[in-house]
C-alpha cells in the first residue's frame, strides 16, 4: 500500500508541487517567494483603463497566499494595519501608490504586477492532449491511471486529474490534506468510505475532506472515467 499512495503522491505533486503535506498522498514542500520580471505590455495592448480596487486586490491576496504569507505578516511587513489590508484585499479600499509600491516590495514582484501592467499571456497555462504523461498507480491489471490536467499549477492552488478509473481501484485506499472532489465524465464510479460506499454515473459527483480514508473502482463492463481535484485549503 506503500508504494501505492508514493506512487499517487508523485503525480500529485507533479499537478501542483505547492499542495499542503497530507498522511498519505500529498508531500509538503517550501516556497519562496521568487522575483519573476514581467515584460511590460506595449502601450497600444493594454486597456486605458486604471485597475478597479477589486482587481487590485483579487491580485495581492493571490500573490500573498502564493508566498504562503498570512494577512498579518504581510501587513506588518509593509508596516500597513492588518484591518486596512484585508479591506484592500476585498476590494474595499484603495491603497494610495505608495503603500502599494511597498506591498511590491513585500511581495517581491514589480509595481507593474499589482497594476495589471503585464502581458497575461506569461500567466496562462496550456497542456496540450498528446503532452499529457499518465502515470499508473497499480502496476496490476485494474489499476488506474492519473494524468494531470495542469502540471506545474501555482502553489496553494488545487491539483486537477484526469483518472481512467480502474476496475480493481479499491486496492489503493488514499487520505490526504484539503479536500477532494470527484466528477465522473464516463461510466460508473464506486467510491467507498471504509464501510460507506457511493455509486456515481455519469455527470454525477462527490465532495469530501481527505482526511477520510476513500478508494474508488469503476464498475459494469464499459470504461469509466472522472475528474479529480484535490484543493490544499
Amino acid at each position: 500500500m506503500g508504494n501505492k499512495l508514493s506512487k499517487l503522491q508523485s503525480v500529485v505533486q507533479d499537478v501542483n508541487p505547492g499542495l499542503p503535506g497530507g498522511a498519505g498522498l500529498v508531500a509538503s514542500c517550501s516556497v519562496s517567494a521568487l522575483f519573476i520580471p514581467m515584460p511590460r505590455i506595449p502601450a497600444a495592448a493594454r486597456s486605458s483603463l486604471p485597475p478597479t480596487p477589486a482587481q487590485i486586490g483579487l491580485r495581492l491576496r493571490a500573490l500573498r497566499r502564493e508566498r504562503r504569507m498570512t494577512l498579518a505578516q504581510c501587513a506588518q511587513e509593509a508596516g500597513l494595519d492588518k484591518g486596512f489590508l484585508s479591506r484592500v484585499e476585498r476590494g474595499e479600499k484603495s491603497a494610495s501608490v505608495g503603500s502599494l509600491h511597498v506591498l511590491a516590495g513585500v511581495l517581491n514582484v514589480p509595481l507593474s504586477v499589482l497594476l495589471g501592467e503585464f502581458d497575461p499571456r506569461h500567466e496562462v497555462v496550456i497542456v496540450r492532449a498528446d503532452e499529457r504523461p499518465e502515470h499508473a498507480l497499480d502496476s496490476g491489471d485494474g489499476g488506474h491511471r492519473y494524468a494531470a490536467i495542469s502540471p506545474g499549477s501555482r502553489p496553494g492552488g488545487p491539483a486537477v486529474m484526469l483518472v481512467q478509473v480502474g476496475s480493481h481501484g479499491e486496492r489503493a485506499v488514499a487520505h490526504h490534506a484539503g479536500e477532494e472532489t470527484i466528477f465522473v465524465l464516463e461510466g460508473q464510479v464506486q467510491v467507498r468510505f471504509g464501510e460507506h460506499t457511493v455509486l456515481l454515473a455519469r455527470d454525477d459527483s462527490v465532495r469530501f475532506p481527505g482526511y477520510l480514508d476513500h478508494s474508488l473502482k469503476a464498475v459494469g463492463e464499459a470504461p469509466a472515467r472522472a475528474l479529480v481535484v484535490i484543493d490544499g485549503g
